[in-house]
């Protein structure tokens, strides 16, 4: 069982030299994260981190190009493509090229999932070129059956005019998305950093 750790001024966590200090912890940067009550309010900054910081998603919510998210242990990337980009452009010697708008799709863009390594690494790619691509262990347009964190159908992507929405499906582990800058943290949620995770209490007076 964890501890309870009391934010009343701005606190810092990670590897080295912090207020929260977690030396054994391979994943985490010296200065990892911070987190500070400002006008009431929690939050939680990452502090340029080399493997990041990740909130679990309390509701859908749009992906925007170069996102970042957790599900079970898969690490993924969002990215996307201007219609005009995938013009005109000579292939690289064995070399597919990714191109071609999602049919449903109404705005000049196409979209692709990339499974990543901590390091950014791509390890394989994923066109989003269905009106909804639905991701699980057991069934969905993308199976990751070796993943005993991530639910049988754990999570969706659903395709609208100009945008992609991101559905949690009722799964167990959630999903997790990588802060890119800051974000208020309301009472109940949960993220980490490295391997440490954290369940956010907020007590009103």
């Amino acid at each position: 069982m964890g501890k309870s750790i009391k934010i009343a001024r701005e606190t810092s966590l990670g590897r080295a030299e912090c207020d929260l200090t977690y030396p054994e912890d391979p994943l985490l940067s010296p200065r990892h994260a911070s987190l500070e009550v400002r006008e009431g309010k929690l939050y939680l900054k990452d502090l340029g981190s080399q493997n990041g910081t990740f909130v679990r998603q309390r509701q859908d919510s749009e992906l925007t190009p170069g996102d970042v998210f957790l599900l079970g242990r898969e690490l993924f990337r969002f990215t996307t493509q201007s219609l005009e980009e995938t013009q005109g452009q000579a292939a690289p010697q064995g070399t597919m090229m990714w191109q071609g708008p999602p049919k449903f799709q109404r705005g000049p863009l196409t979209a692709k999932l990339e499974r990543i390594k901590l390091s950014g690494e791509v390890v394989e790619e994923f066109k989003l070129d269905k009106p909804e691509t639905t991701l699980g262990r057991t069934a969905g347009d993308l199976v990751f059956k070796d993943d005993p964190y991530m639910s049988g159908t754990h999570a969706r992507i659903v395709a609208q005019p100009g945008r992609f929405i991101l559905q949690d499906l009722r799964s167990r582990n959630g999903i997790y998305r990588r802060l890119r800058n800051e974000a208020e943290l309301q009472d109940g949620d949960e993220f980490f950093l490295g391997e440490q995770l954290f369940r956010v209490e907020i007590k009103t007076l």
